[in-house]
């Protein structure tokens, strides 16, 4: 059995100051034998902001917004509010 659940919300922003609510998805596939108590593992994530947009991870922190080759970077949540 697999499931799909919404893992942590985060925010980045792009060049132009624009802030982006971006969620990390994880795919979790139950490994535990036959008539045991579930035990989950994940196989896959994706990020995706909620403009539909989906974020390819960068060697620096950064992130590429795919298609559109946009560089955006995490936002500090202290520095958000």
């Amino acid at each position: 059995m697999t499931k799909t659940i919404p893992d942590r919300v985060f925010q980045v922003k792009d060049a132009g100051g624009r802030t982006y609510r971006v969620t990390r998805y994880a795919w979790l596939d139950n490994v535990a034998p036959d008539g045991r108590p579930e035990e989950w593992r994940e196989t896959w994530h994706l990020l995706m902001t909620d403009n539909g947009g989906y974020l390819d991870p960068l060697d620096d922190g950064r992130y590429v917004v795919d298609g559109t080759g946009t560089l955006v970077e995490p936002v500090d949540m202290a520095d958000a509010a």
